[in-house]
């Protein structure tokens, strides 16, 4: 047995980690609405609304721009919600003078 067999590195380290058939964000998309529907006594519409996310969420992460979410949530969200420490706060447009 060579060093090669010994000490293999698995090739699927790096994989987000899933719950089910989705990853994290895929399933939250997919549930949240469907437990916000079942809550309101609208499961049916919760469901179809949490498919349509999925599948919306599945073409921006098939098309090599899932860190557009990121973006957007930098933007459009409160600073405390990514706590970047690096970032300038996405309200400041001037920084001089």
């Amino acid at each position: 047995m060579n060093d090669a067999e010994r000490f293999a590195i698995p090739s699927r380290l790096d994989d987000p980690e899933r719950w089910l058939f989705w990853t994290m964000d895929e399933a939250a998309v997919l549930m949240g609405p469907a437990m916000l529907g079942l809550a309101a006594n609208a499961f049916v519409t919760g469901l179809v609304i949490g498919v349509g996310g999925w599948l919306v969420l599945r073409r921006i992460k098939r098309g090599g721009r899932a860190g557009i979410m990121m973006h957007a949530v930098y933007w459009f969200l409160p600073g405390e919600v990514l706590r970047l420490r690096g970032a300038p706060a996405s309200h400041r447009r001037r920084f001089a003078g």
